[in-house]
Parts: C-alpha cells; sequence; structure tokens
C-alpha cells in the first residue's frame, strides 16, 4: 500500500512538473497570415497602403525546422532556422523605436539565424495575444539596425 502511494505522489509530481516548466513557454510555432504592416521605413520606395494590399493573403510558417513566407509573388524559406531569444532593448534601432511601433507588450524578440549561424535578417517580436515579423538591415555608417518593415500577423 505504501509503495503505491509513493508511486502515486511521483507520477501527480511528474505531471505538476511538465505542466509547470511549459506554461512559461511562448508559443509562437504555427501558420500565420499577413495582417497589416505596422510599420513601414522612410527609407522604403513603397507606401503603406500598397504594402498592405500587394502582402494580403500572405502566409507564415513559422516552425522549429521552418521558417516561410508564401506571397503572390515570391517565397522566403529558411530550413534549420535558430530562433535565438533576446531582451528587447531600450535603445533605438536606426529611424524607428520598435516600442512606439509595437507597444510595450512584447517583451522579447526571437533573432533567426540560419543553420549557418549567419543572420537573415528577420525577426519575430512575440507578445500573449499577437505576433509580428520584421525584416531589418545592417547600417554600416554606424552599426546599428535599420528596421525595414513590421508585419502584424494573425493565427
Amino acid at each position: 500500500m505504501k509503495r503505491i502511494f509513493i508511486i502515486i505522489t511521483g507520477l501527480i509530481s511528474l505531471i505538476c512538473l511538465c505542466c509547470c516548466s511549459n506554461s512559461n513557454k511562448q508559443n509562437y510555432h504555427g501558420t500565420y497570415t499577413f495582417k497589416e504592416v505596422s510599420y513601414l521605413s522612410p527609407l522604403s520606395s513603397s507606401t503603406i497602403d500598397y504594402t498592405n494590399e500587394h502582402m494580403a493573403g500572405t502566409k507564415y510558417i513559422i516552425e522549429t525546422d521552418l521558417f516561410k513566407i508564401e506571397s503572390t509573388d515570391s517565397t522566403v524559406e529558411i530550413s534549420s532556422p535558430n530562433y535565438v531569444k533576446e531582451e528587447i532593448t531600450k535603445k533605438s534601432a536606426f529611424l524607428s523605436d520598435i516600442h512606439s511601433i509595437i507597444g510595450n507588450e512584447a517583451l522579447y524578440q526571437y533573432t533567426i539565424y540560419n543553420k549557418d549561424g549567419n543572420k537573415t535578417h528577420w525577426r519575430l517580436y512575440v507578445s500573449s495575444d499577437c505576433i509580428w515579423a520584421a525584416t531589418y538591415a545592417d547600417n554600416t555608417i554606424n552599426g546599428s539596425e535599420v528596421i525595414m518593415r513590421i508585419d502584424k500577423l494573425s493565427k
């Protein structure tokens, strides 16, 4: 009887530990669709209205082994991406401030590297109920980043 009690207690403890460890993870994996442009760099030759119209129907696939963007005229595909979780810095990027664009809801960003460890110039911003995909360029003048576009996604 004592042995059964110890086994049941151990199983309950194991289940509780598994549930607790998963509750702190932000699950951003899944398939999303483009909702709207949240930010477009002033360096862009496009307009927000044109980009919203052009990106309508675009699908974002964000999985452990694949980051893929499928639009009507192009596809971006990164096999075996490495999503590196980073704190969003209080320092503004060149020509933009991420907090003024998406607010303070997203506490972390996930910079996406390819399987060789090189920058892909894509980044995710994740909050409890929203996800954004951003593309950026390196600013060679001062070493900062220039955010080119931030897309708000929906499930």
